[in-house]
């Protein structure tokens, strides 16, 4: 294998120390040596990283590539943006259990994958037939970046229950909680992280071959409080992880999550990651009350609790009524579950806009800002609706806003396309969160929501922000809240470039931070997806080399370049089992 030394660069180690001016030789796809100065070495590549960041490769902890790493293993939208660890398994979703078409419909709506594409990426290529058979067939495929998991309690609770009964009965019996923890065992034996569990009503079923469930929230958010403390208990006692999507709305989840967490005298606390700590537009209060949980959580309560948090603002793009943040509105549901036919015949029935109508001007808790001038239409058949706000074009036609929403939802249908960004609108405050102890950004949602959002560039925007505040987070603290730190917690090997380290490294110019990021998506229309497109990020020249296990899997010096082989031979990431194994 070549010897790389990478000459002049700002080394920082991933341990949270201050960057120094080093050179790097990776031989044998680990880090041989840190020096001042290299010596010279025949045949060996040079790079001169003179004022660039070398640093370890970054950690998505919240991905939903399942799916898409069994025909794109080589994740290059999260490789292009120096992500060189992704953590899957995510929100009760897996890929570990279940029949193909279960999969297919579970994924589908919730990741916003046409049926049809996901139908041809899994139907037919699961082989295998438990959780142990998914970690070996892990260790076959050509990941461009390194893979971790959770076992996803959806998935767990089909398999065990039945799809029928995981759908209409909130409590298992002793047999089946029985035969949970035992899987959930020899899980964490083959060395998943833990479970993630899926709280949130929003996640919903696509009905694509089980038609019967429709809309119906998936099988994690209907199980009884008692099953959730069975599956926490079985990975308290194995140091494991628990990841969990809170329900929102419920004021009782954040104390249900604590109580599993919790410690004490006589039992560890478990640890615990949360999604997500946001800034919500709909009440700009509530991450106050965010900071005081993980407070009383953490310091009074002995829990282990760690908010996953999003380092950009919340954008999010919709389809007519077809959007993640319409899953809300009971109403909405509905119509996302129909055809266009039956959607026309839904925004112009007299009944159904009475109840959204109904549902939008609710007081209640809601995540979604339900402002029609903070949506943005981007698409329309009508030219002159493009760049402006719903409330406005309602203003200039002279209608009421929210009934000419419903008639352009109508006449239109999934054709009007908009934008609305529904929190961490504020950087002090987004800055202020990422900062906190009883958080952790690297929450990129990559691979999540394809049509509706892309963050897969998150941790960049964390150093842009870090180099704006060093009073609030100096760089080599932005670097270990992306690197070390998350691996350990984990319990994942990555995240260190010290000597005798495994090569996952970066070189980033950080004079282009401010210049070549943006919030913005571009659609890419890749031939995978079957004619359809997911959303994607690009971040110009910030990113200029990549390294995975010592190799180089991407360089960036004026013309974008992936290794050959990235995807196709098992020379880069691997799959990442616990330390706790």
């Amino acid at each position: 294998m070549q010897t790389t030394i990478i000459r002049n660069g700002i080394y920082f180690d991933g341990l949270g120390n201050k960057g120094i001016k080093k050179d790097v030789i990776i031989k044998d796809n680990k880090i041989e040596a840190v020096v001042d100065k290299a010596p010279n070495i025949e045949n060996a590549k040079e790079i001169d990283a003179t004022d660039k960041w070398i640093m370890p490769g970054l950690l998505d902890i919240h991905a939903h590539y399942d799916a898409e790493l069994e025909v794109l293993p080589a994740l290059e939208e999260s490789v292009r943006h120096g992500v060189t660890t992704v953590i899957i398994g995510n929100c009760s979703l897996s890929a570990a259990l279940g029949k193909e078409e279960e999969i297919v419909d579970l994924f589908a709506r919730v990741e916003n994958i046409p049926a049809k594409v996901l139908s041809q990426w899994m139907i037919g290529n699961i082989k295998w037939k438990n959780v142990r058979e998914y970690y070996e067939h892990l260790d076959t495929v050509p990941v461009g970046p390194n893979v971790a998991s959770f076992l996803g309690h959806s998935n767990l609770r089909m398999h065990v229950m039945g799809l029928d009964r995981s759908f209409t009965q909130k409590n298992a019996s002793e047999d089946e909680l029985k035969k949970m923890e035992t899987i959930v065992e020899e899980a964490l034996d083959a060395g998943y992280l833990g479970v993630s569990i899926d709280m949130l009503p929003f996640h919903r079923w696509a009905g694509v071959y089980a038609p019967k469930y429709t809309g119906f929230s998936v099988p994690s958010q209907l199980a009884a409080k008692s099953e959730y403390k069975r599956l926490a208990n079985v990975l308290r006692k194995r140091n494991r992880v628990l990841q969990i999507t809170p329900n929102a709305i419920e004021k009782t989840s954040f104390m249900t999550i604590t109580r599993l967490s919790q410690g004490g005298f006589f039992k560890k606390s478990l640890k615990t990651t949360i999604v997500a700590a946001l800034d919500l537009k709909s009440n700009e209060k509530i991450y106050n009350l965010l900071k005081l949980l993980g407070f009383i959580g953490n310091k009074i309560l002995r829990a282990d609790l760690k908010f996953q948090t999003l380092s950009v603002p919340f954008l999010n793009y919709g389809d007519g009524p077809v959007s993640p943040l319409f899953e809300e509105f009971p109403s909405m549901i509905k119509a996302i579950s129909a055809d266009a036919a039956g959607r026309h015949a839904m925004f112009t029935d007299p009944t159904f806009r009475k109840q959204f109508v109904k549902e939008w001007n609710h007081k209640a808790a809601s995540v979604f800002p339900k402002a029609l001038k903070e949506m943005w239409i981007v698409n329309s058949p009508v030219s002159t609706h493009i760049g402006k706000n719903f409330e406005q074009v309602a203003k200039e036609a002279g209608v009421e806003p929210v009934e000419h929403f419903m008639n352009l939802l109508a006449e239109y249908d999934t054709k009007i396309r908009w934008k609305c960004e529904t929190s961490n609108h504020r950087e002090n405050v987004r800055m202020e969160l990422l900062n906190s102890e009883h958080c952790f950004p690297g929450f990129n949602d990559s691979g999540a929501h394809n049509l509706n959002m892309a963050f897969h560039d998150g941790g960049l925007h964390l150093f842009k922000q870090a180099m704006r505040h060093p009073e609030t987070m100096p760089i080599e603290r932005a670097v270990y809240r992306l690197t070390k730190e998350p691996a350990d917690y984990l319990g994942i090997d990555a995240g260190d470039i010290s000597v005798g380290k495994r090569a996952d490294l970066i070189i980033i110019d950080p004079t282009r931070l401010e210049s070549d990021l943006t919030t913005e998506p571009i659609e890419d229309y890749h031939p995978q997806f079957e004619g359809s497109y997911r959303l994607i990020k690009r971040s110009g020249k910030v990113v200029q080399h990549v390294f995975i296990n010592g190799n180089e899997a991407y360089t960036n010096n004026g013309e974008v370049k992936f290794h050959e082989d990235l995807g196709k031979k098992k020379i880069f990431g691997r799959l990442l089992r616990s330390n706790w194994n």
